[in-house]
């Protein structure tokens, strides 16, 4: 069983949630608006996936706030981890959380497909 976290109107965590669909992968999913991730649970992520890598610089969200906040951010993995402890629309989505306790974020088809295989 995978963990698969998002928001369900996002394009690239539908994709992520129809893929483990049709490969007959058990998931739960969390949804971020009614589920925000622990600072644990983005700081475990953080280590993982690496705080750039995480914070979704195109978002909608991003783009709003203010820009002295998003140079602060910028470089600043402590700045980045509250941003997506207060805001979790910052993360990049899907954050998947693979048998193995790993996590990845983002659309990578291949990358899934390697771990359903390793998983089996």
């Amino acid at each position: 069983m995978i963990d698969i976290y998002g928001i369900p109107n996002c394009g690239s965590v539908k994709k992520a949630l129809q893929w483990a669909r049709e490969n007959g992968v058990d998931f739960v999913f969390h949804n971020f608006k009614t589920e925000a991730p622990s600072v644990e649970l983005i700081d475990k992520w953080m280590d993982e996936i690496g705080a750039a890598r995480l914070l979704n610089r195109s978002s909608q969200t991003w783009k709003s706030l203010d820009p002295s906040v998003r140079t602060a951010a910028a470089e600043n993995p402590a700045a980045i981890k509250q941003l997506l402890a207060t805001s979790p629309l910052l993360i990049k989505r899907p954050v998947i959380v693979w048998t193995d306790g790993q996590a990845t974020c983002g659309v990578d088809e291949p990358e899934w497909n390697r771990r359903m295989e390793t998983d089996k």
